[in-house]
């Protein structure tokens, strides 16, 4: 079956076209709502400006296809193969992709709130000024994505693979990162407030002029995190910032505002913590061996146990 003889077809009430071959198929600005189309091969196709709100191509092979301005709204894409497509300017709002191979496409100003992309691939994918509001990326392969300026608000990135991933000034409050791992990613000026991180990696990090206030943190491994200029203030000292039992190991922390934030066990020997903010900080038994502090604020901070074996205090003297 040829894209017309489909188009017609479904003009005279038809829906089911199941394991369809339309490689390279023409189906620009066409109305397909609720078709069925899937395990259907559409690769290399255009299907630029087409309806095809929930539609079902469930199991799809739509690689290097364009879908630019499509309008997807609560289509079925589970288990297809998305892989080098152009989705760029696409509502995916309410949509199933759950598995779905999206490797290296292009979701630039694609509208993916509420998805449902658990264990999706998107490994190498250009996601900037996406919006992922309330999304969920549970498992996901996020390796390598450019999530830059993308709103993730809300979003459940439980156990996402995010290394090397490009979250640039991106919106994650409230989003869930618990025991992600985000290795070497990117997250400079990003907004992580309220967001939780209990159980993720950010080894080797960069959080430079990141808004952290409110993120709950325990247990996670950010051994060589970058942390310039990093904004972890909290007015309220009852609800302080929770960092106890982090390893912040060779952290780049200079110029940090702590202030009240709760590092209770923290081991962050080795860290630059040069004019750091730690008024009303919580230091209890952590570990600062060789940190340097010169000219850091420990105003009304608790340090009972705190290990400073050989670091360099704020006066610029060297603790025995």
């Amino acid at each position: 079956m040829d894209a017309e003889e489909l188009v017609w077809s479904y003009g005279e009430g038809e829906r089911e076209f199941s394991r369809c071959e339309l490689h390279g198929a023409n189906l620009i600005q066409v109305d397909l709502s609720e078709i069925n189309l899937s395990r259907s091969l559409i690769d290399w196709a255009n299907l630029s400006g087409t309806l095809l709100t929930g539609a079902n191509l469930s199991y799809c092979d739509l690689g290097s296809s364009r879908l630019m301005g499509a309008r997807l709204h609560k289509i079925n894409l589970s288990g297809a193969n998305l892989s080098n497509t152009d989705l760029s300017w696409v509502d995916l709002s309410d949509a199933t992709l759950t598995g779905a191979d999206l490797r290296y496409s292009n979701l630039r100003q694609t509208n993916l709130n509420n998805a449902d992309l658990r264990g999706v691939i998107l490994c190498g994918a250009n996601l900037t000024g996406a919006n992922l509001t309330g999304a969920d990326l549970t498992r996901a392969d996020l390796s390598g994505a450019d999530f830059t300026d993308v709103d993730l608000s809300g979003g459940n990135l439980s156990r996402a693979d995010l290394t090397l991933a490009d979250l640039e000034s991106a919106d994650l409050t409230g989003s869930s990162f618990y025991k992600a791992d985000l290795s070497h990613c990117k997250l400079v000026s990003a907004d992580l407030q309220d967001a939780i991180l209990q159980g993720a990696s950010l080894r080797r990090a960069n959080l430079r002029s990141a808004d952290l206030t409110g993120a709950v943190f325990r247990e996670i491994n950010m051994s060589l995190v970058a942390f310039t200029e990093l904004n972890l203030q909290t007015q309220d000292m009852s609800n302080r910032i929770e960092l106890t039992l982090v390893t912040l190991r060779e952290a780049n922390l200079r110029n940090a505002n702590l202030k009240g934030v709760n590092l209770a066990y923290a081991l962050l020997n080795y860290s630059n913590m040069t004019e750091a903010c730690l008024r009303s900080a919580n230091l209890i038994d952590a570990s600062l061996t060789n940190c340097d502090l010169r000219g850091a604020n420990f105003r009304n901070a608790s340090i009972n146990g705190t290990i400073l074996t050989e670091a360099t205090m704020p006066d610029g003297s060297t603790h025995p």
